[in-house]
């Protein structure tokens, strides 16, 4: 079964973020379009208000980790998001359970 992650970031000032994030799209795009290349299934980006949180579907583990260790143009969408420290990153096993959809 596929993983799902979350990944926090937490960041200077949300409202510059995401404003940020709007004016340079073409960014986000190649980072996507690497990550779907890799075999990404789902990609959302949200917010508490505060920080930005990122849930992901990928294959496994092991393919996120490369995918985030290989996407070219992360360290340029972390920055100009603003972005302070390292992200908190989490990994979940998907489980086979019933009433899911």
């Amino acid at each position: 079964m596929s993983v799902f992650v979350i990944v926090r970031c937490t960041v200077s000032d949300l409202g510059k973020a995401l404003e940020w994030g709007k004016a340079n799209g073409d960014i986000a795009e190649d980072i996507t379009a690497y990550g779907k290349s890799l075999g990404q299934l789902g990609h959302r980006m949200l917010t508490d208000g505060k920080d930005i949180v990122v849930i992901d579907e990928w294959p496994d583990a092991d393919t996120f980790n490369k995918f985030f260790a290989g996407a070219a143009r992360m360290g340029e969408f972390l920055s100009g998001a603003g972005v302070v420290g390292e992200p908190e990153v989490t990994v979940l096993d998907a489980v086979d359970m019933a009433g899911q959809f």
